[in-house]
């Protein structure tokens, strides 16, 4: 009875130990500022009203993805927010 309640307690356990985790580099502050004003102002378009940096929806993922690559390419916040707009 002991083993199946630590298998349970595992199994209950081990979903959010499998989520994945996004770990970015920055060359400076001010690009990891850009990124994190950008990803917690940008909505969401699967969770309405859900901005990027607190959605786990697979688009969200792109999205701050996309917005990664931007401002290590050297974009301004509002060249990001242009694309976003005018792409989505």
């Amino acid at each position: 009875m002991r083993i199946v309640r630590t298998l349970l307690l595992l199994m209950l356990f081990s979903g959010p130990l499998s989520a994945a985790i996004e770990a970015y580099s920055f060359d400076d502050k001010e690009q990891e500022a850009r990124y994190k004003d950008l990803i917690e102002e940008l909505r969401c378009l699967v969770c309405q009203n859900q901005n990027l940096a607190d959605s786990n929806a697979e688009l969200a993922l792109d999205l701050r993805r996309q917005t990664y690559d931007m401002v290590q390419d050297g974009k301004s916040k509002d060249e990001v927010v242009d694309y976003m707009v005018t792409r989505y």
